[in-house]
């Protein structure tokens, strides 16, 4: 998403879903669903298969096939254009990354893992690397129909690219918007917090967001976010600068805090994004 796009952006016009043998199908396709472009956009849902497993190959093929499926139909129902495909690669990251390029598509949607603890793999943080588009990545404790409240959190004044998001999420959920600012007790400061609070909720203005606000405050980030995710549904947190904390995105932090988060989350990185 380039951050130039102005708060009337219609949705992302290509966007590329693979389902893996644990992915969070039903949620993965609504989440999905919100940010593409009604109207023109395109969802490919995709399985990709390794070349050379051949013992395997006729199940997992029908596996494949009946997810891809699944969410194409689902899609479809919404009115959205979809498409699918079982895609034979070496490796899972080179036929995601290689039917991304094909297609143009101008984001690619993960998962995280479906257990609690689950951290970023390998493979997701390679494909942040090298796809030079946006890339989402999704870990769900909550479905996402049912998110009321989402949590983003600030450091900074919030980049229009996730702001958009944001919006279309809001939009279709219904949910109300808080933008919070993690202050450390121990050499943090409340003045500071207040004022990147008040810009923030000033740029949501900008798109149409009420957004509310609220100022974290502790000894420690992930028991912070514990505490305060309890009363949210979704948390989404982004990889550099407008986040809270400056440590890359498949740092340790990362993990500690969607592991920490009571509630679903997820990360986005935009293209124009610097890590």
């Amino acid at each position: 998403m380039n951050d130039k796009l102005h708060e009337n952006w219609p949705g992302y016009k290509k966007i590329l879903l693979p389902l893996g043998h644990k992915a969070d199908i039903n949620n993965l396709t609504d989440l999905a669903s919100y940010i593409i472009e009604r109207k023109k956009g395109e969802v490919k849902f995709i399985h990709v298969m390794r070349e050379g497993s051949y013992i395997d190959l006729p199940r997992e093929w029908r596996e494949g096939a009946k997810r891809v499926t699944e969410s194409h139909h689902k899609m479809m129902q919404y009115g959205i254009h979809s498409d699918r495909e079982i895609v034979t690669s070496k490796t899972i990251e080179r036929g995601i990354l290689e039917t991304a390029f094909d297609m143009e598509a101008e984001a690619i949607i993960l998962g995280w893992g479906p257990k609690p603890g689950a951290k970023i793999s390998k493979m997701a943080s390679h494909i942040m690397d090298n796809f030079h588009g946006d890339v989402i990545i999704y870990k769900n404790r909550v479905d996402i129909e049912q998110t009321k409240k989402v949590m983003y959190p600030v450091a900074k004044v919030p980049s229009k690219s996730r702001l958009n998001l944001i919006k279309h999420i809001v939009q279709e959920t219904g949910a109300t918007l808080t933008l919070a600012h993690y202050v450390d007790k121990r050499d943090g400061s409340r003045q500071k917090g207040k004022k990147v609070l008040a810009a923030a909720k000033d740029k949501a203005l900008e798109f149409k967001i009420d957004a509310e606000t609220m100022m974290l405050e502790g000894n420690s980030l992930a028991a912070s976010i514990k505490k305060a995710t309890e009363d949210f549904e979704l948390l989404v947190i982004g990889p550099s600068g407008d986040w809270w904390v400056y440590q890359t995105v498949f740092g340790r932090t990362t993990d500690k805090i969607a592991e920490a988060a009571q509630c679903s989350v997820l990360l986005h990185k935009y293209k124009s994004e610097d890590e």
